[in-house]
Formats: C-alpha cells, structure tokens, sequence
C-alpha cells in the first residue's frame, strides 16, 4: 500500500487468484484508485477483473478510477486524471481518511479499504450487500452513435433519503499497457472497469415516490474498442457520498 505525500508506505497483502462475491443481495459499486504508477497495485487490479467478471457479477460493479499523483515518479498513467484524484480526496474526507493512498478501494461509499486484501473487501461488500439502498436505478438504453455513447438513465426513491445525485459513468476493459518507467517498469499491466468519463445525469428529491429520467451524451476517442466499453449509472448522495443505487449496462449496437 502506497501513501501518496508520504517517504514511504507499508507493502499492501497480495490478492489470491480465487474466490468471488457473494452472488445474493444488492447492487454494489465498488471504487478502486489505482495508478499504473505504483508496485503494489497490480493485485488490488486483478482483484478487481475478478469482482466483476465473477460468480455474482450482477452484484458487485466495479469502477477504476486511476489517480495522477503517482505521475511524478516516472511513469504517466495513460488513464490517469485529476479529476478521479480530487473524487479520491472527498471521499477521504467522508471517511474520514487522513492521508489518501493506492490501492484503495470504497465500498458502496461508505466504507475503505486497501484494494488488494481479499478478505477485508469481500467482508465490506457482504455488509454493503446486505443493506437496502433508497433508490432504484435503470438504463433504458445505452448506444454509441458516431462519437458519443447516448445513455438514457431513470431513477425512483423508494425509502427516505436526501436530495439525491445520479451519474453516469464509461468504463472500458481489456487495456494493456507496456510500462516503460517507474515502480512497474518493464511489467505488461492489464485494467480492467477503467473509468473514461464521469456526467451528473440529474437530481432527485429524497422523498419516496420521486423519480425522474434523463439523458446523457459522453464522448469517445477514437481509439476506444466500443465492444470493450459498458455503461454505469448510480445514485449518491451529495453529502455522505453512500451510493443509494445503481445499474451497468454493455452498450447496444449504434449507428
């Protein structure tokens, strides 16, 4: 585990090959911030292929969101953003994190963890599992025309809850990348749930019975492999940041 700001950090435990999450409960998002740029994050990556390529895929979706800080040290993170590095720091904020590190990984928005060890993540989306969200969360449809996917989200407070926000995630799989500098040089790594683009959809009143629909465009580069990328849509809450719903979707053939 690596603490960013810091001289050094402790070695993050090694994630095995096996094991997948319970295939019962709630919808989970889970957030891993990550670098390409840091030597212990591989395995909290392979861990993460896993959680959604599993046993229970349906119910565990997994988002990578790969942090800039670790750029400075040789390598640039070619999925790298500030944008997912300041998502990284209200989160610790909301948690109550001192110091932010990789690889960590935020379970539903209410809890963290290091990313690579296995039986802590796999305890926290259990709990997360367990707990029934305020909101339902659907895609209507998801295509890529010419170079935008068009996303149509709809979402229902079905429990009490604060004003809540509903976003609207890209991610892509499949992506190797030959790293040529830095912790992991001369290392093949492969990312998977790679967020590309992040949009607020909308807002919805927390009152039960509320819902709303809507419509988001996100651009694509030209060389994103469209059968490789997929659609998330969540609600979260401003505030707390807890995750109150969400859903994936791969992405309809377009035009």
């Amino acid at each position: 585990m690596r603490r960013p700001r810091r001289t050094a950090g402790a070695a993050a435990s090694q994630a095995t090959d096996t094991g997948q999450a319970t295939d019962s409960g709630q919808t989970v998002v889970v957030e891993l911030f990550t670098s390409q740029g840091c030597s212990t994050c591989p395995p909290a990556d392979r861990l993460l292929s896993q959680l959604g390529s599993g046993a229970g895929a349906g119910q565990v979706i997994p988002l990578a969101f790969h942090v800039d800080y670790w750029n400075r040290q040789g390598w640039t993170d070619p999925f790298s953003s500030p944008e997912w590095t300041a998502r990284q720091a209200k989160y610790g904020r909301a948690l109550h994190v001192d110091n932010v590190y990789t690889p960590e990984l935020v379970v539903g928005g209410r809890s963290e963890c290091v990313g690579s060890k296995r039986d802590e993540v796999m305890r926290q989306i259990a709990a997360a599992q367990a707990a029934a969200p305020a909101g339902k969360v659907s895609i209507a449809a998801a295509a890529l025309t010419g170079r935008k996917v068009v996303v149509k989200v709809e979402a229902r407070i079905e429990r009490p809850a604060h004003g809540l926000e509903l976003w609207v995630a890209l991610t892509q799989n499949g992506l190797t990348t030959a790293v040529g500098a830095g912790e992991n040089k001369a290392a093949t790594l492969h990312d998977d749930y790679v967020v590309r683009r992040l949009e607020k959809a909308f807002s919805l009143p927390g009152k039960p019975g509320s819902e709303r629909s809507g419509e988001v465009k996100l651009a694509v580069d030209s060389g994103w492999d469209p059968s490789k990328l997929a659609v998330v849509a969540f609600l979260q809450d401003p505030g707390t940041l807890a995750i109150e719903g969400a859903a994936s979707q791969a992405l309809a053939a377009g035009r």
